[in-house]
């Protein structure tokens, strides 16, 4: 019996993943405030016997320099920054970049798992689709589909196209599934002709398609009527094959 997965298991994953991005969103914030924040020199606790107190950082007030009198008009040399403090500042970026790139593919790796359907209903789901052959039904169905597609359209070329596209049609619905070494005309003759249809004239009809398709004088009312013929031969010859196989 076919398995899927229930609404309540897929939003649950949904729910998961959104989870899993607004944490990564959420530490990216934390690391580039904590970056930004100016940290100076906080308030002391003072303890004494009668409770607790807080005192402000003492501020000593800078003392300028005397200055020589050649020295008195030229300006203030420029500030110099603190090494310490910038490279603390980038170890800390540094840190906080890795473990965002790392928490980024975790959280990629993680949506990719739970977006992926489980080994069992993926195999199943694959094996409901496809199929080896046509059931002798199938392709009466398909050869009777293009027999219609052949005697309804107006103009004989066009008439013959819609014919061949009817049996691909068929043939993708029944589930089978061209080789990437095949072409769609040798599929489709092939496919048809594993139900013990005749294959010289299944080459035919796909030999009249393939004029419809290239060449340049279009198809006329004479190949309409021999691509009938030969479908009309095709369908007698599934007869024979059913009752042969109900003997």
């Amino acid at each position: 019996m076919k398995r899927s997965s229930t609404p309540h298991a897929s939003g649950q994953r949904r729910l998961l993943a959104v989870l899993l991005i607004a944490l990564a969103l959420g530490a990216l914030v934390v690391v580039g405030f904590g970056a930004a924040a100016d940290r100076g020199e906080g308030v002391r606790y003072v303890g004494t016997g009668e409770g607790p107190t807080w005192e402000a950082p003492e501020i000593e007030e800078p003392s300028l320099p005397e200055l020589a009198p050649e020295q008195e008009q030229s300006s203030p040399p420029a500030p110099q920054p603190r090494p310490g403090g910038r490279v603390a500042l980038r170890v800390l970026l540094g840190l906080g970049a890795l473990a965002l790139v790392a928490l980024a593919i975790w959280v990629w790796l993680r949506m990719r798992a739970l977006s992926a359907p489980a080994p069992d209903e993926a195999g199943m789901a694959d094996a409901d689709l496809e199929q080896d052959a046509l059931s002798t039904e199938q392709a009466r169905s398909a050869l009777e589909e293009a027999r219609e597609r052949l005697s309804a359209v107006v103009d004989a070329h066009d008439a013959v196209i819609a014919a061949w596209l009817a049996l691909e049609r068929a043939i993708a619905a029944a589930g089978v599934r061209r080789r990437p070494s095949q072409t769609t005309l040798e599929f489709v003759v092939a496919v048809l002709a594993a139900v013990e249809l005749e294959r010289a004239a299944l080459q035919e009809i796909a030999h009249l398609y393939r004029r419809a398709l290239f060449d340049p004088a279009p198809l006329t009312e004479p190949d309409r009527r021999r691509a009938l013929q030969l479908l009309e031969t095709l369908l007698g010859q599934l007869d024979d094959v059913a009752e042969r196989s109900a003997r």
